[in-house]
């Protein structure tokens, strides 16, 4: 069956970098399990998405790579899926270089390149510029329109 792997994520926003993540994670065994970080445990980090957990979690089970799809719900809980799961590998992005090492004892710990120039955080960053941009445009007109409305 080859090794088993898993990984965890809030994969907000499913772009072409998490299919790649999940392809080379899945090339390193035989079975991939994804742990997606639920709503409820991306507030407590300080995060908001724009999918929800639900959703999120049923377009990474609909990825031909991925076998098995667990919520986060803490950051305890890494430890007890790798146990239960009887995990071979644990894998994340290489921005958390060094942050599992303490899960060596258990499994294999590997940190993969992330694909460059696209993230989750960059397309909301875009989404967020496109919508200032709008709004000083709206903004514009409105006063165009008042000035107008003035002169008459």
């Amino acid at each position: 069956m080859g090794k088993r792997i898993i990984t965890y994520g809030t994969f907000d926003l499913f772009h072409i970098g998490h299919v790649r993540l999940l392809k080379r994670l899945a090339g390193l065994g035989g079975h991939l399990t994804v742990c997606v970080s639920t709503d409820e445990f991306n507030a407590i980090k300080g995060k908001k998405t724009v999918i929800p957990f639900e959703q999120r979690a049923e377009i990474l089970g609909a990825c031909r790579y991925v076998d098995n799809v667990l919520p986060e719900n803490d950051w305890a809980q890494k430890r007890d899926d790798i146990m239960r799961e009887k995990i071979d590998i644990f894998a994340m992005g290489d921005d958390w270089s060094g942050k599992f090492n303490d899960l060596s004892d258990l499994c294999e710990v590997f940190y993969l390149p992330r694909t460059e120039d696209i993230s989750s955080t960059s397309m909301k960053a875009f989404m967020e510029a496109l919508r200032d941009d709008q709004l000083l445009e709206i903004k514009h007109l409105i006063e165009t329109l008042n000035a107008k409305a003035s002169a008459l």
